[in-house]
């Protein structure tokens, strides 16, 4: 099965944008990870972003953990609180 990540931030108000663009700039560094098939965010409340990342197992989505961490420690400025990350199996369906 897949490993599938499921990162939740809380970002401070009037930010949420700021936020979105600089996960999308992240792109080559995630792009690098071994097992990685690919991430992508949704704006799941007013001042909450999800970011989910697919992985070939999880493995790889656990091994995944340092670069995540480094990522969410350059947001530090613009977050409200410790990103909520957990790992699952799943399955990803790409239509």
């Amino acid at each position: 099965m897949a490993g599938i990540s499921k990162t939740v931030l809380q970002i401070q108000p009037g930010k949420v944008d700021e936020a979105v663009e600089f996960i999308k700039s992240v792109e080559a560094r995630a792009s690098a990870l071994d097992g990685i098939t690919g991430f992508g965010l949704a704006i799941t409340g007013e001042n909450e972003v999800t970011v989910i990342g697919v992985y070939d197992n999880t493995e790889a989505a656990n091994a995944a953990a340092s670069l995540v961490q480094e990522v969410f420690g350059e947001l530090a400025s613009i977050i409200a609180g410790a990103p909520d990350r957990g790992v699952f199996e799943g399955v990803w369906f790409s239509v």
